[in-house]
């Protein structure tokens, strides 16, 4: 997080509209400011999802800008929900993490999932991997496919309860 009189250069969040990422990184880079978007490309699991190379950060773009100087060409860009804030602070990105994310697209523009996990039927035992939940074994009983969740019930001493886990926090048990 950074302060809004931060002279440096940074690699700053830029929150889009749906299905905008493309538009406004076209619209950063149109301006004068470099911006990007990594894409990955992942075997679909329904015919009816996209084929190509697809944002791996839904909704959001990284713009390199110093934000006293481009606040305003990038705040209302074309595609445009504003900067990532939390109260007075912008959320900022290191630029190695920037670095290594485009080291993995290479010369192809996107990442190559080369294997997807296949959705947890409900009736699956699952055991929590990570988070508050760590340890905790349920059932599935709903695959949230948009969120990449799992709805699970749980097993807990004082009575069953549901949760809602991302999927790849989540083992078979």
């Amino acid at each position: 997080m950074v302060a809004p009189s931060d002279t440096r250069r940074l690699w700053l969040l830029v929150r889009t509209k749906p299905k905008q990422e493309r538009r406004v990184e076209d619209s950063l880079e149109a301006r004068g400011i470099p911006a990007f978007c990594p894409r990955m490309l992942e075997p679909p699991l329904h015919r009816w999802e996209p084929k190509g190379p697809v944002p791996l950060f839904p909704g959001y773009v990284f713009a390199h800008l110093v934000l006293g100087e481009s606040y305003t060409t990038a705040q209302y860009c074309g595609g445009s929900a504003g900067f990532v804030r939390l109260g007075a602070s912008f959320a900022a990105l290191e630029t190695r993490d920037v670095e290594i994310l485009r080291s993995h697209q290479g010369e192809r523009g996107y990442i190559v999932v080369a294997t997807r996990r296949k959705e947890l039927q409900p009736g699956t035992r699952v055991t929590v991997l990570g988070g508050a939940l760590e340890g905790i074994e349920g059932v599935v009983t709903r695959y949230l496919p948009g969120r990449q969740r799992v709805q699970i019930l749980l097993a807990l001493a004082w009575g069953g309860c549901s949760a809602e886990v991302e999927a790849h926090r989540v083992r078979c048990a």
